[in-house]
């Protein structure tokens, strides 16, 4: 969803105005032990607001510039990045003019709210033991350090860039498991090893060799001339993964498949797909684009595929390499046109023209994004299955480069960089994944059984980063528990549905909301769990930015499963159903809340809420109760939190907030203890809508907010009560039937933000085969629809009635409705005279919008076949009998409409019969 198709709304914050909504756990402010403030977080948005993100922050670094010590420091802005949804902005610090590297304050605003979510500050006040620059070396003087390693296994190696700045010397770069192709572990320790914590002046030097190619940082002191360290620029992905649409493994679920397969073993998973290439030039095509180039720079020497015709089809390595180069070229454009999808504006602004060789490192198995060169390039090994030939390395090599261009620094494969590159991809990946065969498996193909070069780069971990050993845990390890929560998010989302477009949407959701994490997050290169929280806390932050925090709970579930923090000390819940215990994302149905229920009658009057839901009585005021859990380790205190409740006309293609109507709101101001419960209510109102309900519930406070005190809509109302435990509701049209007789009700379904193709699902699969179920509604759904299961009755130039029987599952698929329609259906049921007495009969409509669930209608009927202790209804005289009425035998089955009580008949308009019923006969 477009910032455009969303409405902007305020935040609104809990009973307590002052306190920030905890939407992350470490939502507030932390000082340091000097009292200088270090980190603010208030992704809610709620605690001020300027007219604009960009005032937002400039007011917010004036205000709290002592709080921050920048009067104190030479802060200049260095960076202004808009995502989108939140603009970024970095200021360097610079001491005696030059910059004080790692020491910089990051303010990050939501766009939309024009207010700071985030602010990091990594300034340096201890400046006093800083050397003078006057007394720095030339870069002349210390070229011999710097390039002394590299004289042994390289053919040369040249400084390109120098940088002249101050340092302090607080930690080292990760150091890999074994040798890289193209630099050993021996050379990348070398230096001093153990930071001293002091402040240099140092040369931060980037060096390029050849014979192998490769790039390095190279830091050496500008005082004494000895060097610091030496860091990788180039980024890897020790692996080697295969894949067509998406790869042979997933798409067969054949763990045979490995390097040893031939050409007549994968040719059969090649699939026909098409890319956008340059012209031909003289009359020559090649995988040249607008955004990758397939160049040959690097061993082994392989001639890239140059073409009469702009076909590159090919038979599959080992049989032709060439294939490798096609692979690659798709699907690297593929991905990088679908990035730029997303909205965000500063990865489109600096995105840029990459090379690619796909048959590089002289067959080692390894891969590398090089975005220190001009232009970046993207090589691939050919060792074991040929990472060109997989989507999994493919996208990650290049999700390394949506680093770069985003500004943001997490270690390569030595942090978390390698968790996003890994889930990313994998998320993307799933859309291909139709069978969904080995889909938390990273690299399918390429780690294949035969070729399994890891056990640990999965996305379906147990480990948790709360583990006593975690400490123990390999870097790799520690990349994928964090890739692991990500793709739990994504499941949460929507990606663990069996419908494709609600996965395909919650992917977008969750790609778009790691990059913008990426523009909120201080830069970190270390494999702690404190920097894994970080990006964990981003994550929620943005998107807080992006959808008001639509997805704010379920990824904080998945964080906390995976050990990340501790569950939310206070977290209130009401039930979503009956087996529901404040899980979220909750299950199917969501919508029969038992902690939502009606009384007929005022608790004044003597009635007693806690004798359960009766159905509503229309044109009187009815009495609407909540129950509230905490399933937390602490009480929710008195006067923190309110519930309010809503109603909405019944229907599927509810939207919230449209088509809902507050109907008050309760501050509790009872305690709920951990584990306890609390009844909220009365909440008065008068329904209008026969034996129809629709109503939902909302708690909120501070300390666990609700996403609808922030959530950016119009949106979906399912998503609202799955996403979030605070949310329940109660969406059952509750009925019974004798046998033979005929239920009735109304439903509307509804149009979306925009025109949409839409399917109707009518399941009447639990209803005997004796039933009938007819529908009549507009001709303009029926008549352009592929109807299953369902017969045509009765024609109309508006109107038009579908049959179907009980037993079934119908479709009425392929109608059209526009934005914000509203289509009434009649439904009756004539029901079964199979059923048993007081079994409940559940019929389901479902409507999708463009293939995704939009939401769900359950008409409950309940059997009654032993008439003792009922009274019957007869719609058509409008009088109540009993079945020992003489007048019973008269009575066609359609005569006789079931009412527990008396009351119940009454309060709906019937007149007691004169002969069986006279003291409720009013003439």
């Amino acid at each position: 969803m477009g910032r455009e198709d969303v409405r902007k709304q305020r935040n609104r914050s809990g009973p307590k105005a002052d306190e920030p909504l905890r939407l992350v756990p470490d939502v507030g402010e932390r000082k340091d032990s000097g009292g200088v403030l270090r980190k603010f977080v208030d992704p809610g948005a709620t605690l001020g607001r300027a007219s604009n993100a960009r005032k937002a922050i400039d007011s917010f670094m004036k205000a709290r510039s002592k709080d921050l010590k920048a009067d104190r420091m030479d802060l200049r802005e260095v960076d202004s990045s808009e995502g989108a949804a939140t603009l970024r902005v970095r200021f360097q610090q610079f001491h005696k003019g030059l910059p004080v590297l790692g020491a910089t304050v990051q303010a990050v605003a939501d766009i939309e709210q024009a207010s700071v979510v985030q602010v990091d500050n990594g300034g340096e006040l201890t400046v006093a033991d800083a050397p003078d620059p006057s007394e720095a070396r030339d870069v002349e003087d210390v070229e011999r350090v710097a390039l002394a390693p590299f004289r042994k296994d390289y053919e040369t190696a040249t400084i390109f860039k120098d940088e002249l700045a101050y340092l302090r010397d607080t930690t080292r770069p990760g150091l890999p498991d074994e040798d890289y192709p193209t630099a050993s572990v021996e050379l990348l320790k070398k230096g001093k090893r153990k930071p001293d914590g002091t402040l240099h002046l140092v040369h931060d030097l980037s060096v390029e060799t050849t014979g192998p190619f490769e790039h390095f940082r190279v830091v050496v002191d500008a005082i004494s001339g000895k060097l610091l360290w030496i860091e990788l620029l180039g980024k890897y992905v020790t692996a080697s993964l295969k894949v067509f649409v998406p790869d042979p493994v997933t798409e067969s679920n054949d763990g045979t498949l490995s390097s040893a397969s031939t050409a007549a073993d994968l040719n059969p998973f090649r699939h026909d797909v098409q890319a956008e290439i340059a012209t031909a030039v003289n009359g020559i095509f090649q995988l040249d684009g607008d955004w990758f180039r397939c160049n040959d720079w690097d061993t082994p020497a392989f001639a890239q595929p140059a073409e009469n015709t702009a076909t590159f089809s090919y038979e599959t390595y080992p049989k032709n390499r060439a294939f490798l180069s096609a692979n690659a070229y798709y699907w690297l454009d593929a991905v990088a046109r679908y990035l730029r999808t997303l909205g965000n504006t500063e990865l489109n602004g600096n995105m840029e023209k990459v090379d690619v060789d796909p048959q590089a490192y002289d067959f080692e198995d390894q891969s590398e994004w090089i975005g220190s060169a001009t232009p970046p390039r993207i090589r691939f090994g050919e060792g074991g299955v040929p990472d060109a030939a997989d989507l999994g390395v493919i996208a990650h090599e290049y999700v390394h480069g949506v680093f770069q261009w985003l500004g943001a620094e997490h270690g390569g494969s030595g942090a978390y960089e390698h968790s996003v590159c890994d889930a990313l991809p994998a998320i993307y990946r799933d859309r291909f994944n139709l069978s969904g065969h080995r889909r938390t498996e990273t690299f399918p193909f390429d780690n294949n059984a035969s070729d399994q070069w890891s056990t640990e780069r999965r996305l379906d971990l147990t480990q948790r980063f709360d583990d006593p050993g975690f400490n123990s845990y390999s870097r790799n390890l520690r990349n994928s528990m964090l890739g692991t929560a990500l793709w739990r998010c994504y499941l949460g989302m929507g990606g663990d549905s069996p419908d494709a477009a609600v996965r395909v949407a919650a992917a977008d959701a969750m790609i778009k909301t790691m990059m913008e994490m990426l523009l909120i997050v201080p830069d970190d290169i270390t494999s702690s769990a404190a920097h894994a929280v970080s990006m964990a806390q981003g994550c929620i932050t943005a998107d807080a930015a992006l959808t008001g925090g639509l997805y704010s709970k379920v990824m904080d579930e998945a964080f906390v499963n995976q050990g990340l923090w501790a569950r939310r000390p206070v977290d209130l819940y009401i039930s979503d159903s009956a087996t529901d215990l404040g899980a979220q994302p909750s299950g199917v149905p969501f919508w029969t809340s038992p902690d939502i229920w009606v009384r007929n009658n005022h608790i004044s009057t003597g009635d007693n809420p806690e004798l359960g839901h009766e159905a509503p009585i229309n044109n009187q005021p009815n009495y609407l109760y909540v129950r509230v859990h905490n399933r937390g380790i602490q009480q929710a205190a008195a006067g923190g939190f309110q519930v309010e409740t809503y109603r909405c006309d019944p229907g599927t293609g509810m939207m919230w907030p449209t088509h809902f109507q507050s109907l008050g709101t309760l501050v509790i101001t009872a305690p709920i203890p951990a584990g306890g419960s609390v009844r909220v209510g009365p909440f008065a109102w008068t329904p209008q809508i026969v034996d129809h309900e629709c109503l939902v519930a909302v708690v909120h406070g501070a300390q666990d907010p609700a996403i609808t005190a922030t959530v950016n809509g119009p949106v979906p109302n399912d998503r609202i009560v799955r996403f979030d435990n605070n949310v329940g509701q109660r969406n059952v049209a509750p009925q019974m039937a004798a046998p033979g007789g005929k239920t009735r009700m109304t439903i509307t379904l509804r149009g979306g933000l925009k025109a949409t193709d839409g399917s109707w699902e009518l399941d009447a699969s639990a209803l005997p085969e004796d039933t009938r179920i007819s529908v009549r509604t507009l001709s303009r759904m029926i008549e352009p629809a592929t109807l299953t299961d369902l017969v045509v009755k009765e024609t109309g130039a508006v109107r038009s009635t579908i049959e179907m029987n009980g037993g079934k599952v119908a479709l009425v698929d392929g109608y059209r409705l526009d934005a914000d329609d509203h289509v009434t259906a009649e439904i009756t049921i004539d029901f079964s005279h199979q059923a048993e007495h007081l079994r409940r009969y559940p019929f389901v409509a479902t409507q999708y919008q463009d293939g995704a669930v939009v939401g769900r209608m359950t008409i409950q009927i309940t059997a009654v076949k032993e008439l003792d202790d009922f009274f019957f209804g007869n719609p058509r005289s409008g009088e109540i009998h009993v079945n020992t009425c003489p007048y019973w035998p008269k009575l066609g089955p359609g005569s006789k409409v079931p009412f527990m009580r008396v009351e119940d008949a009454l309060a709906r308009g019937y007149n007691g019969c004169a002969y069986c019923l006279p003291e409720h006969n009013t003439g």
